[in-house]
């Protein structure tokens, strides 16, 4: 999978949260890609909401579930990057307090599994739930990648592991809001321009601006759960009156003509409008994931 070649180097890297500490991990060197060069399959029987939204990433159908697999290296520019590959970039502060961490992206083997017709678990999404913190919930995403952006980029729980804070994190982001563990793997908690540059080369939108694009679609959870922006996936403002305490709820998602998903669980992060939850859900709506 992934038909580009890359070449190995050992490096040691040291812990910055999101994972157990490891002393040392293999970097990616490689030549620059991007959208239009990097390699993705969809089998013949895999739903059209993955077809028209996915890129970078294989596709397929067994037992009952959709299973994405990716290689995890985000398709842009960053200062995670080893220094010789062709997308690294120089690190270049965001603002007061922001820090390139010492960990370099590593290619991973991400396989995602997502049940065809999840089962809702039936609870109450909370704020007693969604606190935050660690270890508090049998109901929570499991720590590492629990799922898919559009572009392949794996997606992590909220939660930063322990001493970490997610808050404090946030400092370690590169431009596209992702960063890597300490063992390279590189993932979002957030929305980021990653997924918006994928609707973008689809022709879907013309507008990359997080919180202003014309349809704000970002990934999908290892049990079911799309995570949506600022819109639906038509276009339209989402109703928060039904919202729960991760600003999810359940309705059809459909682009306005076709209906991918009946009375499906999906989240929103917009935090220039909705206040509350800013990172990816904390709690799983459906069964466990796989």
């Amino acid at each position: 999978m992934m038909g580009k070649r890359i070449f190995i180097m050992v490096v040691v890297l040291f812990l910055d949260g999101c994972g157990p500490k490891e002393e040392s991990v293999n970097s990616v060197e490689g030549e620059a890609f991007g959208l239009d060069n990097c390699d993705e399959s969809f089998t013949s029987d895999v739903s059209d909401f993955y077809t028209t939204y996915f890129s970078c990433v294989d596709i397929s159908v067994s037992n009952l579930s959709t299973i994405i697999e990716s290689n995890n290296l985000p398709p842009y520019d960053s200062w995670y990057y080893n220094e010789n590959h062709g997308n690294y970039i120089d690190f270049v502060s965001q603002g007061n307090g922001y820090y390139r961490n010492p960990n370099e992206i590593v290619s991973q083997s991400i396989n995602i599994k997502i049940p065809l017709n999840p089962v809702p678990r039936g609870i109450d999404i909370n704020s007693s739930l969604v606190d935050g913190i660690v270890g508090t919930s049998n109901y929570e995403y499991g720590m590492g990648a629990v799922g898919v952006a559009l572009n392949g980029v794996a997606l992590f729980n909220p939660l930063a592991a322990p001493p970490d804070n997610i808050e404090d994190e946030v400092f370690s982001f590169d431009y596209y809001s992702g960063h890597p563990t300490n063992t390279g793997f590189y993932h979002y908690h957030t929305t980021s321009l990653g997924p918006l540059e994928v609707l973008k080369n689809k022709s879907i939108i013309e507008n990359v601006i997080i919180g202003s694009a014309e349809i704000e679609l970002y990934g999908i959870m290892c049990d079911g759960t799309i995570i949506l922006g600022c819109t639906e996936l038509d276009g339209s403002a989402p109703d928060n009156n039904d919202f729960d305490a991760q600003n999810g709820h359940v309705h059809d998602v459909s682009d306005g003509e076709d209906v991918f998903f009946n009375n499906h669980y999906h989240t929103h992060i917009c935090t220039d409008t909705f206040s509350g939850h800013r990172f990816t859900p904390e709690i799983q709506y459906y069964s466990s994931c796989e």
